[in-house]
């Protein structure tokens, strides 16, 4: 017999809040509006979830499932060098979020400015999510340092900090403004500035 986080319900539940949650927010989302959505009873959802917050932590996960899964499957491929590795990440970002039209944004990000202040549960799964993220660019930033890509003199980690939270800034911008002005000044900096030989 499949566990409840396995169930197709309980799947379809959460794929479908998942869209609705990036594009209104956590908060603007209701529950009915899940269900109807998803096409199932008011009772299965509490069959899966005991309420509104337990279904928002397991929607990081949701999100977790496919961007850090994409992302390490960019930034760990060991056939190319760290730093063409991270301009891939760059790349497949740009073209994601302008395939959808620069809506939606992160939804880890979204998450973190809507529910960090009010839900400490929500605050420590995103963290532990952007902490990870970060691991793979500063791994990223090592295997450059030992190809001799980029400076060896940087601090690879606190570079990696600095690129995540300058990414997640240009994504609130890039919704804003509809472009990828930010992400693209973006990569100009890291790349042609601070990480430049």
């Amino acid at each position: 017999m499949k566990q409840k986080s396995e169930h197709p319900t309980r799947q379809k539940i959460l794929q479908v809040g998942a869209q609705l949650v990036r594009q209104k927010g956590f908060n603007n989302t209701g529950l009915q509006e899940i269900l109807r959505a998803a096409g199932v009873p008011k009772g299965s959802f509490y069959f899966y979830f005991q309420n509104k917050e337990e279904f928002g932590l397991a929607l990081i996960d949701v999100y977790n499932q496919f961007f850090l899964t994409e992302m390490q499957r960019i930034m760990s491929d060991k056939n190319m060098s760290g730093l063409t590795r991270l301009r891939n990440f760059f790349h497949f970002t740009k073209e994601m979020f302008s395939a959808e039209n620069f809506t939606g944004g992160c939804p880890l990000g979204n998450l973190a400015l809507e529910m960090g202040d009010i839900h400490p549960l929500f605050a420590q799964k995103i963290s532990d999510s952007f902490q990870q993220m970060e691991s793979y660019i500063q791994e990223c930033l090592v295997d450059a340092q030992k190809a001799g890509e980029i400076p060896a003199r940087l601090d690879a980690g606190q570079v990696a900090y600095f690129i995540l939270n300058g990414w997640e800034g240009a994504l609130v911008r890039m919704k804003v403004e509809r472009s990828l002005k930010s992400l693209d000044t973006l990569e100009d900096v890291v790349f042609n500035h601070i990480l430049k030989q």
